[in-house]
């Protein structure tokens, strides 16, 4: 028995001295961390050779995009792996890992076409979808039913329901993503389409043009109509996604947009608001259509890794997007599935119906502006909405304003 212990022990010995050490950046909104966790210290059991550490980000996805600009600007090894904002390969291809050699490894052919070209550039496959997302309107069906309303198809109806229901119920009305950050550009690019407009198309430069002036001021002037009249909170300027879910889950507003990972957060044992939610596509303005940003996650692999860092990150990135965890992760985390058949998965279709209902909506989400200059593009977006809804511009000179110095940005 002495001898049998000892042999364990030298073993584990042996395997830990050869073992190779990954780091990794993850996301804590909701439930991912835990679940990356979970799903991690699952790989390491499967694999004992591989080391992975979790380095947790900011929520925040612009203070995390900087931080990535200072890791791989530096030529770092680390992190090895990289949580990727969709709109974010054009801009770090230089510093990742082609994965399109291994194209088969990774089983591509099994994922949605879109959440693949997102990650191709200059015909390298520079990311693995993790998982996917859109822009979704969340509401309270017992408050809508009591005060005898449908879910709303436009941002009229929205208005109109949110006050009457907010002023009686003494709640707010509608709460979003109003800070000066990523999130306040998703939601204005809904704003946008929503009213028929657009900011930039293939390339180009397009909100001051004849066609998308006056849709874009129309969708501003009702971002800020929502705040004056009340409908809105006026602390919304400081909401990102956890603020907005919290006020709503707490059963303090009507209506939320946000990203689907509020679902099992909504729906939790200890959720005020449980069995109460229901989630419809987010309205269109006049002459419109319903909008979704288009979200969601990838992995990538740091190019100035180690050749082994390299290997065991493309085990680790090929373990985290199969079949079984992508649903796990639809499940508990409410982080939709890139890989097709994961949608008719039974487990997905009894915890997270909406997934299976609303696919029509994640297929033909809209993307922000695809750009390698995007970071600039988003600050630009940012920072003359914000201005609109904190009072700084009117709607008319933001738009015009935005157009000149988005023209500087682009070149065109």
């Amino acid at each position: 028995m002495k001898k049998l212990l000892l042999f364990v022990t030298l073993l584990s010995f042996f395997i830990s001295s050869f073992a190779v050490t990954i780091t990794m950046t993850a996301g804590a909104v909701g439930k991912e961390l835990e679940l990356t966790n979970i799903q991690i210290q699952r790989f390491m059991e499967e694999n004992p050779d591989i080391n992975v550490q979790i380095l947790p980000m900011p929520n925040s996805s612009t203070a995390r995009h900087d931080l990535y600009v200072t890791y791989l600007a530096s030529g770092t090894p680390d992190p090895v792996v990289l949580m990727l904002d969709v709109v974010w390969p054009a801009e770090f291809a230089p510093f990742l890992v082609d994965l399109k050699p291994d194209y088969d490894y990774f089983g591509f052919d099994g994922f949605l076409e879109g959440t693949i070209k997102s990650n191709v550039v200059d015909d390298k496959i520079v990311a693995a979808p993790w998982f996917t997302d859109a822009g979704f309107m969340y509401y309270r069906k017992d408050l809508l039913e009591k005060y005898g309303y449908d879910a709303p198809n436009t941002w009229n109806e929205l208005y109109n329901i949110a006050k009457d229901i907010s002023e009686n119920e003494f709640i707010d009305g509608f709460v979003w993503q109003g800070a000066k950050y990523e999130g306040l550009t998703c939601d204005v690019m809904e704003f946008v389409h929503s009213f028929g407009g657009e900011i930039i198309d293939n390339g180009k430069v397009v909100v001051d043009n004849a066609e998308n002036y006056d849709k874009t001021v129309a969708a501003l002037k009702f971002m800020k109509k929502l705040i004056d009249d009340g409908v809105t909170p006026k602390g919304v300027t400081t909401y990102m996604e956890e603020e907005a879910r919290r006020q709503f889950q707490n059963g303090n507003a009507v209506f939320m947009r946000n990203w689907p990972y509020a679902w099992p957060l909504a729906n939790a044992s200890d959720s005020p608001v449980k069995g109460k939610v229901g989630i419809v596509p987010v309205p269109m303005g006049d002459n419109g259509r319903h909008s979704a940003t288009l979200g969601g996650w990838n992995l990538g692999i740091n190019k100035n890794s180690s050749k082994a860092q390299i290997d065991a990150a493309k085990k680790l990135v090929k373990y985290l997007t199969a079949y079984d965890q992508q649903v796990e992760r639809a499940t508990y985390a409410g982080q939709n599935p890139t890989m097709k058949s994961a949608y008719s998965d039974a487990k997905i279709k009894e915890e997270a119906p909406f997934v299976v209902d609303l696919y029509d909506v994640f297929i033909s989400a809209e993307p922000r502006p695809v750009t390698a200059v995007y970071s600039e593009v988003s600050d630009a977006i940012q920072r003359y909405t914000y201005g609109v809804l904190t009072g700084q511009y009117k709607a008319e000179d933001a738009v015009t304003r935005m157009a000149k110095e988005l023209k500087q940005i682009v070149g065109n």
